[in-house]
């Protein structure tokens, strides 16, 4: 339910390698593009190939409300007999004290998402979702785990050699921009030449940032340039009730490029990585994170353990998108060639 073309968001970078790695292992056709793309792309499928030419239906959906379209294809696909997945990604919309509606059609769509999404629970086989948390907080408590997973083809960039401190992240408080600013002035009391490099901000720069912020909006492919040089890789989200709920994608990616990570202690980054040394896992506070981050651009010998052991966590079979892939199949491809089936509810 997005068009992937882009890789400039999450979900995409998500869509595309997921979509890969099940094209490795099974004959896949893809759907994909806004709500009026993916709709004249359904129908034109439908009249080209039809429900008939596949064995099961699987669905990345968008984190707004699924269309029409979209709900009819599905059930159609399960009265002709084809098990439908569907991965929920998301339920910001349930977490509003945290983010605020910006526009006032916001209502609208927080509404039609609050209806549609028990009618994709109902139509489907299988839920899929990154966490056990989201999962409870969407109502499915059965839902068959995916979270996001590693790229090894990613270059291997290490421990860089310059006084960097990277991060992808948003030029807004959700994604802990003003948590971070803080936390390297902090270092910089002690390292005047340490800088902050912030990646894919979209929008105006803020005008309160310091002059040893650099902020740059770039393509995916660029990541390996921008993050090579940098000493430390930083998530700063700040620990709520609903970043506790997510798995980033930006943390699978520091792991397959191997650079030192240091993290806030989110509850489900917490439980897939705290027990693998490939990461510092910090309170969301400026002193706690201003402390992980001198300690690793102060210690060589640190920077070079956690980036290896990144990079070898990257690369473990249960990791990779690989695995992830398997799992779909083995959950719903495979079940699919044993009725009965789950009836619609």
């Amino acid at each position: 339910m997005y068009d992937p073309t882009s890789q400039d968001s999450a979900p995409k970078v998500r869509i595309r390698l997921i979509g890969e790695a099940l094209k490795r292992q099974a004959d896949v056709q893809v759907l994909a593009g806004g709500r009026k793309a993916r709709m004249v792309a359904g129908l034109r499928w439908l009249a080209r190939s039809g429900i008939g030419s596949i064995d099961v239906v699987y669905v990345e959906s968008s984190s707004s409300a699924a269309t029409p379209f979209d709900l009819a294809f599905l059930l159609w696909a399960r009265l002709r007999g084809r098990p439908v997945g569907v991965y929920l990604r998301d339920a910001y919309q349930r977490f509003r004290w945290l983010y605020p509606r910006q526009r006032r059609r916001q209502a609208i769509a927080d509404l039609l998402w609050r209806i549609t999404l028990p009618l994709l629970r109902s139509v489907a086989s299988v839920i899929y979702c990154p966490s056990v948390g989201l999962a409870r907080v969407l109502g499915v408590p059965g839902a068959v785990l995916l979270p996001p997973g590693t790229d090894p083809t990613l270059p291997f960039l290490g421990a860089g050699d310059k006084r960097v401190v990277a991060s992808i992240t948003t030029l807004d408080a959700a994604g802990g921009l003003p948590l971070l600013v803080d936390a390297v002035g902090l270092v910089r009391r002690r390292n005047a030449d340490v800088r902050l490099l912030v990646i894919g901000g979209h929008g105006d720069r803020p005008a309160d940032l310091p002059d040893w912020v650099d902020v740059v909006t770039s393509a995916r492919a660029d990541l390996p340039r921008l993050l090579g040089p940098a000493g430390v890789c930083v998530i700063p989200r700040p620990i709520t009730p609903y970043t506790d709920l997510a798995i980033p994608v930006k943390l699978m990616d520091y792991l397959a490029f191997g650079k030192p990570i240091v993290a806030t202690a989110c509850l489900e980054t917490r439980k897939v990585i705290a027990d693998t040394g490939a990461a510092l896992l910090v309170e969301d506070t400026v002193e706690a994170l201003a402390g992980a981050i001198s300690e690793v651009i102060d210690s060589p010998d640190l920077a070079r353990d956690l980036a290896a052991k990144a990079r070898g966590l990257a690369e473990s079979d249960g990791w990779v998108w690989g695995a992830r892939a398997t799992r779909v199949i083995d959950t719903l491809v495979r079940p699919a060639q044993t009725p009965p089936r789950r009836p619609i509810q």
